[in-house]
């Protein structure tokens, strides 16, 4: 196809770019056709090799460089104050760490929130020079990644903030109508175009290899997640146990250290009616102290006395002989997949999930912690804090003051939560109380309240570990400021960061670059199967998903800077990198 009469300026812009076949440009550049190979289409090192050309113009302008003749004037300030801020990155050595959307793309489970409980867009802006994080340095923070991953990365974050979009993803993903093959297979298909390759990371785990892989090679580690939902039989529970297993062994052929963690989900081992039964029964002791369970081995404090028991009202039965005997096969599980991490030296993070379950999943994650964690070595198993609920703060000070007692490791990852539609229904349900908190600012002070007080308690090298699950940058950012000024090492590996794969991609680069412990989540498993997984995003996380602008802004704001750099600009005007 033949170049228009702007080729001089626009060969050099595109050589750079090099956009690929499908990328959809962002507004104001419009007017540039692209051709060649997506990422997605094949492997990454083939698609950067992709042509660009200009479409052809019917009526071509006389040539001139000046951005507004085949940008328009709002792109071309976003470019002018890119080509200032290029300027003065000139001579700056970009870092290592990268992170780039190869053939399937990202996304803790757990550690998002939706709707009014989730993180808030950064409304409120740190100084270069007080930002340890350093965020808004565009040039540096994507300097691993191809123009064509920034575009596609673009692309799909407008999409599933678009609500409209998530709501008829929805309602089609839940339909009857998915039943039959001939209606789902065109609707997967786009899917896994879209969705799908944003937030996970393949259909197995030689797909989330490729993925983990190109993260390693460029700063970030992995967490390879299973996507499996709940388990109603033991016959699933242990064809589940035996996917978790055969992951955990996957990593032996991975290189070394590129793996940060495994993960499971307890409702996919044991069946979800015998943790709901467990669950009953602990909340239940917790109200009766006289009540006995002799079926229950030591560990850490479950509930407190702020922890709801609505969801009990009561007195249950006791287990079977049969309801036990599940029960024991179930902590075997547990412990199967603690002893081949162990093996590994793989700490396994247990998953948090509903509250109706949730006593259950900490009584079995605790005993094995126990059994698991010894002082003065690395733990292996680490439970989930939800810091939305209420009682967090004081069911971690139990925890906290049992393990010191007891001269025991503590191992938590701390998220936000990721059930507020669920748990806000069921207490509705009973008309009790919301257990979430009423307000999003409660939320975030508890989470940098419990992240602060996990941090003070490895600075005084009592035996502990955490691994902070967050999209939040506000949080990332207290965080990485308390690690300095505790004086701990930032690669300390008893303080983690990890973010689903697909969100807070310029946090995690972020917290890389600067040298911390960062992990990408990466879900895997087929379409049809992950799907469950993509409607949690979407319906529990609607808010977070919606609430990209932050990252969005970052990426528009890079891709026009090399389009400036490319073009050779040198206009100067003010920052305006902040503004979306």
């Amino acid at each position: 196809m033949a170049w228009t009469h702007h080729r001089a300026v626009n060969c050099r812009v595109l050589k750079r770019l090099r956009v690929g076949r499908g990328a959809i440009i962002p507004d104001g550049l419009r007017r540039l056709s692209v051709h060649g190979n997506s990422p997605h289409q094949q492997p990454a090192s083939e698609a950067r090799a992709g042509n660009a050309q200009v479409a052809e113009s019917s009526a071509a302008p006389p040539r001139d460089k000046r951005p507004e003749v085949f940008l328009g004037k709002a792109a071309s300030n976003c470019i002018r104050a890119g080509a200032a801020a290029a300027r003065g990155l000139r001579g700056v050595s970009p870092p290592r760490a990268a992170f780039v959307h190869t053939k399937s793309v990202a996304g803790a489970a757990e550690p998002t929130v939706r709707a009014s409980h989730l993180d808030p867009l950064e409304t409120m802006h740190v100084a270069a020079e007080e930002d340890v994080l350093q965020l808004e340095n565009g040039a540096v923070l994507f300097s691993g990644m191809e123009s064509t991953e920034l575009l596609t990365t673009l692309f799909n974050l407008g999409l599933v903030s678009f609500e409209p979009m998530v709501d008829l993803s929805v309602k089609v993903l839940t339909s009857p109508l998915m039943k039959s093959r001939l209606l789902a297979a065109p609707v997967f298909w786009a899917v896994k175009k879209t969705a799908y390759s944003h937030f996970c990371a393949g259909e197995d785990a030689d797909e989330a290899a490729v993925t983990l892989n190109r993260m390693w090679q460029v700063g970030l580690k992995g967490i390879l997640d299973y996507s499996l939902e709940d388990a109603e039989n033991n016959q699933a529970c242990d064809q589940n146990c035996a996917g978790f297993l055969s992951t955990i062994h996957h990593t032996r052929s991975l290189p070394q250290g590129s793996v940060s963690f495994a993960c499971v989900k307890i409702s996919a081992i044991c069946p979800i009616s015998l943790l709901e039964r467990v669950s009953d029964l602990l909340r239940w002791q917790h109200k009766s102290a006289d009540f006995r369970l002799p079926w229950k081995a030591d560990g850490l404090p479950i509930l407190s006395a702020e922890s709801p028991t609505y969801q009990t009202r009561k007195e249950p039965e006791a287990l079977g002989l049969e309801e036990e005997r599940d029960l024991l096969r179930g902590q075997e599980r547990l412990s199967q997949l603690c002893e081949a991490c162990a093996a590994r030296n793989l700490p396994i993070l247990v998953d948090a999930e509903y509250s109706s379950i949730q006593p259950a999943i900490d009584y079995m994650t605790y005993a094995a912690a126990f059994a698991f964690n010894r002082p003065g070595t690395p733990p292996i198993v680490y439970n989930t804090l939800q810091a939305y609920l209420k009682d967090a703060p004081s069911r971690l000070a139990l925890a906290l003051a049992e393990s010191s007692r007891r001269n025991a490791s503590l191992a938590l990852k701390i998220v936000r939560g990721a059930y507020i539609t669920r748990e806000k229904a069921l207490a509705a349900s009973v008309q009790a109380p919301s257990p979430i908190h009423n307000r999003i600012q409660d939320t975030h002070s508890c989470y940098n309240s419990c992240a602060s007080i996990m941090l003070d308690r490895i600075a005084s090298n009592e035996p502990a570990a955490l691994m902070l699950a967050t999209h939040n940058a506000d949080s990332g950012r207290f965080a990485a400021k308390k690690v300095i000024e505790l004086g701990l090492d930032k690669k300390d590996p008893r303080v983690q960061f990890a973010q689903l794969k697909g969100m807070s991609d310029s946090l995690s680069l972020a917290l890389a670059r600067g040298g911390f412990n960062v992990s990408k989540y990466l879900p895997f498993g087929p379409v049809a199967h992950v799907i469950p997984y993509l409607l949690r995003r979407a319906e529990e996380n609607r808010g977070l998903l919606g609430n990209t602008k932050a990252d969005r802004r970052r990426v528009r704001v890079e891709i026009l800077r090399r389009l400036a750099s490319a073009a050779g600009l040198k206009e100067s005007s003010p920052d305006n990198s902040r503004s979306t």
